[in-house]
């Protein structure tokens, strides 16, 4: 017969297992709308896009990584 630990752990553990597979598909989900955005922000700067003229442009710049070239 189980004990209630047993039966805690069990139920935890489940619940654990589930939990990291949605953050799994939540993950790839949010990677792959990262990677848009910075393919639209590539193809905007090319575009001659003055990204200081928005708010969102300032944004953009703020979040970009330090590796990102600007200039």
């Amino acid at each position: 017969m189980k004990t209630v630990t047993e039966i805690q752990i069990k139920h935890f553990l489940k619940e654990l297992r589930e939990a990291s597979k949605q953050l799994k598909v939540a993950e790839e989900t949010v990677d792959s709308i990262r990677d848009r955005k910075w393919e639209c922000v590539n193809v905007l700067k090319e575009l001659g896009h003055d990204f200081t003229a928005t708010t969102e442009g300032v944004d953009v710049i703020l979040s970009s990584p330090p590796s990102f070239k600007w200039s």
